[in-house]
Formats: structure tokens, C-alpha cells, sequence
């Protein structure tokens, strides 16, 4: 059974030390087919680019954005 069939996900977040004025860098663990998802796992989302951060972002709502693609894949 691939992992993805139990709809769990490893995901790496590292803040840099310019958190919050900067979006932390999101990396999937678990290997899958994903347009939001670069071949090397980097997450590729809007929220996660500087353009579309602000300060007063939580990086929970990024990952609730991207558990929410996730859910799309079943």
C-alpha cells in the first residue's frame, strides 16, 4: 500500500530566524504526485511565498491550506 492511502503525511517546517517577517519553509516528507509539490517535496503554495505572506500569517493556515489539497487526492 502506498502511504498516501492512509491519508498521512510528513511534512518539515523550518522557521528561519527572520520568522514571522518571512514564511517558513515547507517540505513534504512523504513522497507523492502533487501539482502544488516540486519532484524534491518543497511545497509550492501561495501562502508559503513571500509574496503572499505577512507577518501576521499563522503557519497553521498554511497547513490547513495544504491538508486541504491533500484531501483532494483521494
Amino acid at each position: 500500500n502506498p502511504p498516501y492511502n492512509a491519508g498521512a503525511f510528513r511534512f518539515e517546517l523550518i522557521f528561519s530566524s527572520y520568522h514571522p517577517l518571512e514564511p517558513p519553509r515547507v517540505t513534504l516528507c512523504t513522497r507523492i504526485y502533487h501539482p502544488g509539490v516540486d519532484p524534491e517535496g518543497r511545497v509550492c503554495q501561495p501562502l508559503t511565498t513571500h509574496e503572499h505572506w505577512t507577518p501576521s500569517t499563522r503557519a497553521v493556515q498554511g497547513g490547513h491550506r495544504g491538508h486541504g489539497g491533500a484531501q483532494h487526492l483521494k
